[in-house]
């Protein structure tokens, strides 16, 4: 569509779509098409991915707003008599707008990561997919990878999340996955990768794992390798695949795991945010076998096994209390 005159300088038109785009992506009932236009809008301009990345610089600096804006004295600045309403009205606009995108990446901190992922998943979505050498994975809820394969190497980025991956195997080109401060590196290989956790699990074949800081570690099925505190990595350590990658078929098994992990798994699960203001209840542990599709059980959980309390707003935030 050719512009107007209302439409005003192209750059704040490209950060009004922007906003409009931070917003609908965030609803759970967007489709495939909407991520697909997406795609076809920000490919349109490069304006766009400007203004998607200075949307991103906006919720970054939303903890001191008011100072920044007192001084950068645009509330000094004198316009003509004709325009200052309708600078006032566009001012309103893109603060009720900014605040929309604000709102709606606070509820659901992976929004930025999926939009410009290759392949995603939002809370309470899996996906299964077949990469282009044959290779299997499949996305847990609220994660996101990139890939990029070359004659030399197949690497794939998981920009949030976790995904599990079945490797075909190919001797002249490592499959290689980065998830954060570590890199798994296999030929075939059936294993998982946790990039909040730092983990990764092996359940058929073997994987090398490294770390920014300490050697490498070697894994063969039933394995499992994490980042300790110093940012090397533990020992391998035997884990049951049934139970730690149950995930994969729908479960979450929850073993003495303390609340604030509850709540990583919680935000896979569902739009909005879990929060738990008082660490003392943020250390208390919970056990259980829950169902994916049913993360009301695993508050339900929290609030007769812990005697705890809870104050929700569906899709934005549920609160723990006593």
């Amino acid at each position: 569509m050719k512009p107007t005159e209302s439409d005003g300088d192209p750059a704040e038109r490209a950060a009004r779509e922007a906003t409009g785009w931070f917003v609908r992506l965030n609803n759970p009932l967007a489709t495939d098409d909407d991520r697909r236009a997406f795609r076809a809008w920000l490919d349109a301009d490069p304006a766009h991915a400007e203004a998607i990345g200075q949307t991103r610089d906006l919720w970054d600096r939303l903890e001191a707003p008011a100072n920044r804006l007192g001084a950068s004295g645009w509330h000094r600045e004198i316009a003509p008599p004709r325009r200052r309403k309708r600078r006032a009205s566009a001012i309103a606009a893109a603060l009720l707008a900014a605040g929309f995108a604000c709102l709606a990446i606070w509820r659901d901190v992976g929004l930025i990561d999926r939009a410009f992922a290759d392949h995603a998943t939002r809370p309470g979505e899996r996906l299964d997919v077949v990469l282009s050498d044959g290779t299997r994975l499949f996305l847990d809820g609220d994660s996101a990878l990139d890939a990029s394969f070359a004659p030399a190497a197949r690497d794939v980025t998981l920009l949030r999340g976790r995904a599990w991956f079945d490797v075909t195997p190919d001797a002249a080109r490592p499959f290689i996955v980065h998830a954060g401060a570590i890199e798994a590196r296999a030929v075939g290989a059936g294993f998982a990768v946790d990039r909040a956790g730092g983990s990764v699990i092996v359940d058929q074949g073997s994987a090398l794992v490294t770390a920014k800081v300490g050697r490498p570690v070697s894994l063969a099925a039933n394995q499992r390798a994490a980042l300790a505190a110093d940012g090397a990595l533990e020992p391998p350590s035997a884990v049951n695949p049934d139970v730690a990658l149950a995930w994969r078929r729908g479960l979450i098994v929850l073993d003495a795991a303390p609340l604030a992990d509850v709540a990583t798994e919680l935000a896979r699960l569902e739009p909005g945010r879990l929060l738990i203001p008082d660490p003392k209840l943020a250390a208390l542990r919970l056990s259980g076998v829950f169902r994916a599709d049913d993360p009301d059980a695993i508050v339900e959980a929290m609030r007769a096994g812990l005697g705890l309390k809870t104050v929700s707003l569906p899709g934005v935030a549920t609160v723990i209390y006593r």
